[in-house]
């Protein structure tokens, strides 16, 4: 599944691996710097993919085991969020309140 996500597989290997928690202990910072470190257009993919794999609503024990098992995510959102589909639309609300004028890339 990784294959037709390859920006997200990217989002999460380099922004939640293992040591995350080094760069901040706070995963909206984690985000924001995936946001400052990227160009809108890639922040536009990002935004697609994880609509995307929200669209496709899985329950919570496939959601998890995709993030966690498929993608290289070391952040367990569980510990903060009620579910898989609250914190990925978390990190949407983040990507899109960064640039109002990515929709346009």
């Amino acid at each position: 599944m990784e294959n037709k996500y390859p920006e997200l597989f990217q989002f999460f290997g380099c922004y939640f691996h293992q040591d995350w928690m080094c760069d901040s202990s706070d995963p909206d910072d984690i985000i924001r710097a995936f946001m400052a470190d990227s160009a809108p257009q890639d922040i536009k993919i990002i935004k697609e993919e994880i609509s995307t794999l929200l669209a496709m609503d899985l329950d919570e024990k496939n959601l998890r085991e995709f993030i966690m098992d498929k993608m290289p995510c070391n952040y367990c959102y569980w510990l903060d969020w009620e579910s898989a589909e609250s914190w990925l639309n978390h990190i949407l609300e983040i990507l899109s309140s960064g640039n109002a004028d990515l929709d346009e890339c």
